[in-house]
């Protein structure tokens, strides 16, 4: 399969295929799939690096409920996403010869008042009513599986989780790509120009021009920019999210379960690393850690953990994920744009996502159609279109 408008460059311009703006793991995952589905060779424009944004510093916990809970549509959705993990990590880790360590992890949310405990009870009723097991420990059996929460516990949900090293999954979705002829070019896309002869041209900030048939945004909060220049409001902003790199005393071992409430966690990753977060922070594109938010998270994560008040900081990291009013993410052709997509606006759920929304649009971008429902992540849903 390939796609149906092929472009030759206009003099002195270079020309693609099809370009995807963002090398994160939604664009690397678009571009894998665009060449191992159907045969299309991407070029994708990074401007920092591949990974370097939220993708490369996310936590890598991958589950459809937590502290948000979602439409039984969206959850489902989420589902989707989690189950193509499970379908395509062994693929993915061959061809790309990247461990990125997906692997189970068992997941524990306590109920620090009553109303935690209504508001958990409930999850539990509603978790098995999609299908997904999960179950509630009283909290005289706590202790005993879960010695390092809080005494204060009233109880907790526990499931069985997925989660993988974030930075080298995105790793393994370029090299994947990069092995069936995906190229990365350096530059920042700046201004979208739809000139006549359905030829989208991307200027970049070093003046040079690119031209292509189908281009892909998904650089994240920075794809309002990328509206804005072709005329329509993409809402979105970004939220910085700050991690907690933390490590044990020698002698304490890792739990091997993780214990997540709001927007505090302990999460201990297969590879030994033991990340704290996190927070949710309206601050624009201000991607610096900060030592307050780091106090703050190591507080909260002591309070709920007793046992951490013996670990020590290695470092804070931060990122900025792009955020939507309404929590679900954009996904799909620009309404009366031909050839322009949108894969950006996933929050907390970009890594959970990347696949699906990659196999989504790899699908789209080669033959105009795809049998995954992306219909309620339409950009027209917000009525911006100018």
């Amino acid at each position: 399969m390939t796609v149906e408008r092929t472009i030759m460059p206009t003099r002195g311009k270079s020309a693609h295929d099809v370009v995807i703006v963002g090398g994160g793991v939604i664009g690397c995952s678009i571009a894998y799939f665009l060449a191992a589905h159907h045969g299309i060779q991407a070029v994708i424009l990074e401007r920092d690096g591949i990974g370097s944004g939220a993708s490369g510093n996310a936590a890598g916990e991958l589950a459809a409920v937590g502290r948000h809970q979602y439409s039984d549509m969206y959850t489902k959705f989420i589902l989707q996403g989690i189950a193509m993990h499970h379908e395509l990590a062994d693929e993915i880790m061959d061809t790309s010869g990247i461990d990125y360590l997906f692997s189970d992890i068992t997941q524990v949310r306590p109920a620090l008042n009553r109303s935690d405990v209504t508001d958990l009870q409930y999850q539990v009723q509603w978790q098995e009513s999609l299908g997904l097991s999960a179950n509630w420990v009283e909290p005289s059996e706590l202790k005993s599986r879960y010695g390092w929460l809080s005494h204060k516990a009233l109880g907790a949900v526990e499931t069985v989780e997925k989660q993988l090293e974030s930075y080298p999954f995105c790793l393994a979705m370029l090299r994947a790509a990069e092995k069936l002829g995906v190229t990365v070019k350096s530059g920042d896309a700046v201004k979208i120009v739809q000139l006549p002869g359905q030829i989208v041209e991307v200027e970049l900030e070093s003046g040079e021009t690119i031209q292509t048939a189908n281009l892909v945004i998904a650089n994240g909060p920075w794809a309002v920019a990328l509206g804005a220049s072709l005329g329509f409001t993409i809402p979105m902003k970004p939220l910085r999210g700050q991690i907690v790199h933390a490590a044990l005393p020698s002698g304490f071992r890792l739990p091997s379960y993780s214990i997540f409430h709001d927007a505090n966690y302990m999460l201990p990753k297969a590879s030994g690393a033991l990340l704290l977060g996190t927070t949710d922070e309206a601050v624009g594109f201000n991607p610096f850690p900060t030592k307050e938010a780091e106090r703050d998270i190591v507080a909260s994560v002591i309070d709920m953990i007793p046992p951490l008040e013996a670990a020590s900081v290695i470092r804070t990291t931060a990122c900025l994920r792009p955020s939507t009013p309404d929590d679900l993410p954009i996904i799909g052709q620009i309404p009366d744009l031909d050839g322009i997509y949108l894969a950006t606006g996933h929050g907390h759920k970009g890594i959970t996502l990347a696949l699906i929304t990659g196999k989504a649009i790899g699908d789209l971008v080669a033959q105009r159609n795809c049998d995954i429902d992306i219909s309620m992540f339409n950009l027209s849903r917000f009525g911006t279109m100018q």
